[in-house]
């Protein structure tokens, strides 16, 4: 669905506060990762197995999502950090004896994190009350394509970012799932080998932001059983 038709649903763009419903979340990921193989032998350049920490990770990642979206932070101006409390769930989860075990690492990405997110936020306070697919769009190209924002999940912590700032925008998230797998990692590698401070790539990312724009635009469903108005603290 484009922007234009989406304004024709009132109850698609309304503005009071959604959330992600984790139990769809989970059942999406779930049938993502027993087809993972077959997904996986359709792409030119293969991923590595959605394995149930993975899975698992990425589920405590929505959760932590709602969360931020229930105290209304914005990510992109005065809570940054939770950008980066997203890759750190990504690579860790919420296992505090994790997170110590991998604590020199953890503070190597902070330190380039907040080097490389600059850039980001500058783009997003100018851009920021667009178009959301266009905004989602630009902001995953940004995180994505080299230098990338993390040494580690930026095609996950990606797609979190951008989830954020569709449900704020009363969209449903973008969520992985087997109809849409293909199309959406197929683009995400030519992104990932593209460098923004070279100008063969800077001539490619107009190209890319489009076709995850359109991306989006066909895969988000306005009557999507992952948004609802209601947030659940534990689930």
């Amino acid at each position: 669905m484009d922007d234009a038709s989406s304004k024709k649903n009132p109850e698609f763009r309304k503005k009071s506060q959604h959330f992600i419903d984790i139990f769809y979340i989970k059942e999406s990921l779930n049938e993502v990762q027993k087809n993972f193989s077959e997904i996986n032998s359709q792409l030119t350049d293969r991923r590595e197995d959605l394995n149930d920490t993975v899975k698992d990770n990425m589920i405590s990642a929505y959760r932590y999502l709602n969360r931020i979206l229930y105290e209304k932070k914005d990510i992109f101006l005065k809570d940054v950090s939770s950008m980066l409390e997203l890759n750190y769930i990504v690579l860790c989860g919420v296992d505090m004896g994790k997170r110590i075990e991998a604590n020199q690492y953890l503070n190597e990405t902070q330190h380039r994190f907040y080097d490389f997110v600059k850039p980001i936020i500058k783009w997003y306070k100018k851009h920021k009350d667009e178009s959301p697919l266009k905004v989602a769009s630009e902001i995953y190209v940004g995180v994505l394509s080299r230098p990338q924002l993390f040494f580690e999940g930026n095609h996950r912590t990606g797609s979190l970012i951008v989830s954020y700032i569709l449900v704020k925008a009363g969209y449903p998230p973008f969520v992985l799932n087997v109809k849409n797998a293909v199309a959406y990692f197929e683009p995400s590698s030519m992104i990932k080998f593209t460098d923004k401070r070279e100008l063969s790539g800077k001539l490619k990312l107009p190209k890319y932001k489009k076709s995850f724009k359109k991306f989006l635009e066909e895969v988000l469903e306005p009557t999507s059983n992952m948004i609802t108005k209601e947030y659940k603290k534990e689930e």
